[in-house]
């Protein structure tokens, strides 16, 4: 026995099939692709920070570069470490070939001897010989005598004695310098007879217990005057 079919409602609303548009469907797959390319970026970004945390604490656990011991961990002090470029740290040796080093060795300077303070002692005794006197008319031959003792500089140190034909000159000598151990200068200054007040007088020790006598003033006339004698020790 069949159904009878209702009649169809004469105020029902009619149904309209859903229809896709042309441009839903691009809209989907771009966002999928946008989607994508972030969580890509993202990927990225998360591992390049870890690879950074990674160099940074490896550097951080590592020994100072050259073997420098490691930055100061106390707060206000700087890191003294690392010695600035250009630089030469102190005690170091500098590059061979500059003077006093050799194969980049510092080399201590060489001591030099103290000038002693006074007359040295092997000038100490009485020196004689004679002396020659050149002028520019005449040259003359003397006896000379020198008497030295201690004493220091600037300070009376002996006597002198000429023994000329015309007369007899006696004076002083004050020790005016020191050159070393075998050396010294004197100061003249005549007490009595005919010859000039003042003058300079250097003696040099020789081997054999002599020395060498040079003597220079300037003459009242101006002229200069030079006596050289050779004087062994007598007493």
């Amino acid at each position: 026995m069949s159904r009878q079919q209702s009649p169809p409602d004469p105020y029902a609303r009619p149904q309209r099939p859903v229809r896709q548009g042309p441009g839903d469907s691009h809209r989907s797959a771009l966002f999928v692709a946008l989607i994508g390319a972030a969580a890509t970026i993202v990927a990225a970004l998360i591992g390049l920070f870890v690879q950074l945390s990674g160099d940074l604490e490896q550097r951080a656990s590592s020994p100072s570069l050259g073997g420098a011991s490691p930055a100061s961990d106390t707060p206000g002090v700087p890191d003294t470490s690392m010695t600035p470029s250009g630089s030469v740290p102190p005690n170091t040796p500098a590059a061979s070939g500059a003077p006093g080093e050799a194969d980049g060795a510092l080399i201590a300077p060489t001591a030099t001897a103290p000038t002693p303070a006074g007359l040295p002692e092997k000038f100490l005794g009485r020196w004689q010989g004679y002396a020659e006197e050149v002028d520019a008319t005449k040259t003359d031959h003397y006896r000379v005598t020198v008497e030295l003792d201690q004493g220091t500089l600037r300070e009376r140190v002996g006597s002198v004695h000429y023994a000329m034909e015309s007369t007899d000159c006696y004076g002083t000598v004050t020790l005016t310098a020191v050159g070393g151990t075998d050396q010294v200068i004197l100061g003249e200054s005549i007490q009595s007879g005919n010859c000039v007040t003042n003058g300079r007088i250097t003696l040099t020790l020789r081997p054999g217990d002599t020395v060498d006598f040079a003597y220079e003033t300037t003459k009242r006339d101006g002229t200069r005057q030079s006596v050289k004698a050779g004087l062994e020790r007598v007493a």
